[in-house]
């Protein structure tokens, strides 16, 4: 062997030795000055290099918390597969970028993060340093992989740790010149079950790009500690479900698109007596669009499905606020304008919609002491539903009915004005409510017991600029009360109610409510009461009573117009009366009369069936089907070929519903139009409208039908004569 052979039989030796001891070498030293030179200790149990494949592999790394005892991180494996050729072409190539059994430890103390001394670190610059400015790259990373992750957030201040386990997720490819959006797939499951799914497609060289984000069965109990900063709670729970979908471009990320899918099922909140105070079986938002940079927030629903509520009033504050450690007598808050300040633009900007806005089947349950004996009141079956609810719209309305105590009956509408909560109206119907439930505040508050009772309230309520205007009909039937001594007002209850019977027992009281409720020392309860305790008192007032005088009449006909379900024209009888009202008008400047038409829909389809069958009955055995009933009844079921039908179902298999609301729609229309006919041609100018009622209106439950007659002041602007428009 030549001298020259064996020379270069050495260095290849030794080269080979120097790149196979390289990386334990290599290893060594920065294992042993890590905490110059990354500003921790850290530990390697292995690293190896591929000179043929550039491709480095790592095992057993840990790095150490400031003590040098604690874990901050660790992996089991890290694999980067690189093509260093092709730096020289300004590209930064990874081939696999591959970490297995990462393990992160987070941990919050105060205001102060365990990594904050590696940012520190890492921050420092040299004053040396002289900046250059660096080189585009290009780059393209391939089969990025995370497997088997954990991570771990200790909040020290809530004593409370919150998991990530098992995370994984796979990106194919991340390229700055790639033609396509790039996929990165997410998911890691929850300590407690359930998971949390993301694919995100993002275009590099564009910037534009779009996200899933897919939360299944988040426990909210794992968020309890955090909760209980704001709320006193003893628990916390229920499942989360969502979908977010998220678009936009990373370069003005500030305008990305929200929408999608929120769910809580199984939701509840407790006081510190466990005591459920806050529970839902399901709680849906769907969000159309979430516009963030432009203050524009829409869902397209937003329902409850069984909540609860229990709500508990002392004479200082309430449950709620108690449960949310609010002060009920914190200081107002003061505007900025009221300070001098400018108001905020943003602010006025906000633009906000619920498109679908619904309750169904909840529960409320009341409670006080306020009387010094216990009071419970249950309300069930509550349902709510409104229009859209829009920021910028000049009027909404909400329809809610429940029941009362397992027995009456409420129905309301609310309407109000989104941008401006001081004008809105009010219409609540309540019914079948037993006044033997509010017993323990008659007998504290006017002295009396009531033993028995049926109350029915209707109210129609309108607050325009902060003033309130509330019409509110009593009606109790079958009262009886028994006097008691004392009562913190000793009103004289039962007497008034002696007088104010009428020939079938019922007593009748309006009570009007007045006031600037912009007056901090307006309170409608107050006013409600001392209105009542008028009534009670005095003489119950109605606005038709000095009206009827004027024209000779008995008020008791001018309340309502009543008809026949098929009546399509005003009788003589009703026309005489269309006459008054018109001479009240004329005598009554400025006076304001609407003829709001009312009906029940299915009783009136019901009573169309009947009557449109009995024409076929009288056409067929030349009989009134209202004086033969029992052979009327026979008739339908032979029609029908089914004997064992009841008569109802028995004639609308002869007569289709659908028939009868046609029937029932044109009645209605023909009834009104006859209506306002008549008063069209007994008087050309009038004011006095005739008009139909919205389908939900409450009033129209149980309801024949009518007229109602309402009776009000003409705005200025309408007092000039107008013709009749409907």
């Amino acid at each position: 062997m030549s001298r020259k052979i064996k020379i270069l039989t050495g260095i290849t030796i030794t080269l080979i030795s120097i790149l196979f001891f390289l990386p334990t070498v290599l290893k060594n030293y920065v294992v042993k000055n890590s905490k110059e030179l990354i500003g921790r200790q850290i530990e390697i149990g292995k690293l190896k290099y591929n000179y043929f494949t550039s491709t480095t592999k790592v095992y057993g790394f840990k790095m150490y918390e400031q003590n040098e005892k604690d874990e901050f991180t660790t992996f089991d494996t890290l694999i980067v597969n690189i093509e260093p050729y092709r730096f020289l072409l300004n590209e930064k190539v990874v081939e696999q970028f591959y970490i297995k059994g990462l393990m992160v430890n987070t941990i919050l103390k105060d205001s102060v993060f365990n990594f904050d001394d590696l940012i520190a670190f890492h921050s420092q610059e040299t004053d040396t340093t002289t900046e250059t400015e660096s080189e585009t790259f290009k780059y393209d990373i391939s089969n990025i992989e995370l497997k088997d992750a954990n991570f771990y957030f200790e909040n020290s201040n809530v004593n409370h740790v919150t998991q990530i386990e098992d995370f994984s997720f796979f990106i194919p490819n991340i390229g700055w010149d790639q033609a396509e959006k790039s996929n990165a797939d997410v998911k890691f499951n929850f300590k407690n079950g359930g998971y949390l799914e993301s694919n995100l497609n993002l275009n590099p060289a564009s910037g534009e790009f779009d996200a899933v984000i897919v939360v299944k069965d988040l426990i909210l109990r794992t968020l309890f500690e955090y909760v209980t900063e704001y709320a006193e709670v003893n628990d916390f729970n229920g499942r989360l479900n969502s979908q977010i979908e998220i678009s936009g471009n990373t370069n003005d990320a500030i305008n990305s698109i929200i929408s999608g899918h929120v769910d809580v099922n199984d939701f509840l909140m407790t006081d510190k007596n466990d005591k459920d105070v806050l529970a839902s079986k399901r709680i849906d938002f769907n969000l159309k669009r979430v516009d963030y940079a432009h203050s524009s927030y829409v869902l397209d629903s937003l329902k409850f499905s069984r909540p609860y509520l229990y709500f508990q009033m002392d004479s200082i504050t309430n449950n709620i606020f108690k449960l949310f450690k609010l002060d009920p007598n914190g200081d107002p808050i003061v505007s900025a304008s009221e300070n001098g300040q400018e108001t905020d633009t943003n602010a006025t900007n906000l633009y906000y919609a619920i498109n679908h806005l619904s309750v169904d089947d909840g529960v409320l349950d009341y409670s006080d002491n306020l009387t010094g004996e216990p009071i419970n009141y249950h309300l069930s079956d509550i349902k709510m539903d409104s229009d859209s609810i829009i920021s910028d719209s000049n009027w909404v309305n909400v329809y809610s009915d429940m029941l009362l105590n397992n027995r009456g009956t409420l129905n309301a509408k609310l309407g109000f004005n989104p941008s401006d909560y001081t004008n809105l109206n009010l219409d609540l119907t309540i019914e079948n409510f037993l006044l033997s439930d509010i017993n323990i505040y008659s007998r504290y508050y006017t002295g009396h017991s009531i033993l028995l009772g049926d109350f029915y309230y209707y109210s129609n309520s309108k607050i325009t600029n902060g003033n309130i205007a509330s019409e509110n009909n009593l009606l109790v039937k079958n009262v009886e009360v028994e006097n008691n001594k004392n009562g913190l007002f000793s009103l004289p209850l039962k007497f008034a109610l002696f007088l104010l019977k009428d020939k079938n027992g019922d007593v009748n009281l309006e009570i009007p409510v007045r006031g600037d409720l912009n007056d901090p020392s307006i309170s409608i309860g107050k006013i409600i009461w001392t209105t009542f305790k008028k009534r009670i008192t005095g003489a119950a007032s109605n606005p038709v009573n000095s009206l009827a005088s004027m024209v000779d009449v008995d008020p008791k006909d001018y309340k309502e117009f009543v008809f026949g379900y098929t009546d399509t024209i005003p009788n003589e009888t009703q026309m005489g009366k269309l006459d008054k009202l018109l001479e009240m008008e004329s005598q009554k400047d400025g006076l304001k009369i609407e003829l709001v038409h009312f009906i029940d829909p299915e009783l009136q389809r019901d009573a169309i069936v009947f009557s449109e069958l009995g024409k076929q009955y009288f056409n067929d055995t030349q009989n009134d089907y209202r004086k033969n009933e029992k052979d009327f009844e026979t008739y339908l079921r032979t029609k029908s070929g089914n004997d064992s039908l009841n008569v109802k179902d028995a004639a609308y298999q002869l007569l289709k519903p659908a028939t009868a609301d046609s029937l029932a729609t044109i009645y209605n229309e023909k009834l009104i139009k006859n209506t306002s006919d008549h008063i069209k041609a007994s008087k050309a100018t009038t004011n006095i409208k005739v008009l139909k009622s919205a389908l939900k209106e409450p009033d129209n439950v149980g309801s024949k039908s009518r007229f109602e007659i309402k009776f009000d002041m003409l705005d200025e602007k309408n007092n000039q004569g107008d013709d009749l428009n409907n």
